[in-house]
């Protein structure tokens, strides 16, 4: 089984809503043997962590420090090249129905289109592949095709990465098309959530970009205790979030993350 296989698998597992939900459902097995107690106590503690969610901004609390760590600079006087990271582009929606499908960050590939019509001399790079389980399905780049001549990108600017499984072949691979050159300004357009992790690969291979970050989850700032989204999205969001926080540590435990002010 390859690395990216099974890091896809193991995010899936631990995912907090999935492994929230397995928990529960060992604990009501649990119910049917000799460790009845330790089954009651496990599912209490699952509710206990589900009213928590409900009650507590814990997906702000986790997001916000995501999001807020880079935000836009002024705008360029110059810019050579994007770079947008692909993130939500459903290929398996795309590839039965043959027309493009999201899971999320749509906002990425609208706001990569109007720096292009701001910077007419910029050129693109899409990095999306396929992931490891998504059988049949088409790649990221493949849905962002399509979406990119719907909002009239000129294909001759737009250059396509779909053999990336996960970030940092994102970045290897999309840095051996663009070949950058030293002095060179490129942007960086992915989620604002995403985008520490981001940066610091870019760094890690030396690749100086500004961060232009999108599709923000929240305001800035915990909202307090309150009911302005539902369940499912809070627990949506701390998904998100942690998978986020997790893949930093473990970039970081593997050495793929740099400083980027240490870029020249």
């Amino acid at each position: 089984m390859n690395l990216a296989l099974l890091s896809r698998i193991l995010g899936i597992v631990f995912t907090p809503s999935n492994f929230l939900l397995l928990l529960l459902v060992l604990g009501m097995l649990l119910q049917w043997t000799r460790a009845k107690r330790w089954g009651k106590m496990l599912a209490l503690a699952v509710a206990a962590a589900f009213l928590l969610v409900f009650f507590l901004p814990i997906d702000d609390w986790l997001t916000a420090p995501l999001e807020n760590r880079y935000s836009r600079p002024p705008w360029p006087a110059q810019v050579d090249g994007v770079l947008v990271l692909g993130g939500g582009e459903n290929g398996l929606v795309f590839a039965a129905r043959h027309l493009p499908g999201f899971d999320a960050n749509e906002g990425q590939l609208v706001e990569s289109a109007e720096l292009l019509r701001r910077y007419p001399n910029a050129k693109l790079i899409f990095s999306g592949g396929m992931a490891p389980l998504a059988k049949g399905g088409k790649s990221e780049a493949s849905v962002a095709r399509v979406i990119y001549r719907q909002l009239g990108v000129e294909s001759s600017r737009l250059i396509l990465e779909s053999r990336s499984r996960n970030s940092w072949e994102n970045f290897v691979n999309s840095k051996a098309l663009a070949r950058p050159k030293p002095g060179e300004t490129w942007l960086l357009v992915t989620s604002a959530a995403r985008m520490p992790r981001a940066m610091g690969i870019a760094a890690k291979l030396h690749w100086r970009m500004l961060p232009w970050p999108c599709d923000y989850l929240t305001t800035g700032k915990a909202e307090g205790i309150g009911w302005n989204s539902s369940f499912v999205d809070r627990l949506g969001k701390i998904d998100f979030a942690v998978h986020e926080w997790a893949g930093l540590a473990a970039y970081w435990l593997t050495g793929r993350l740099g400083d980027p002010s240490s870029v020249p």
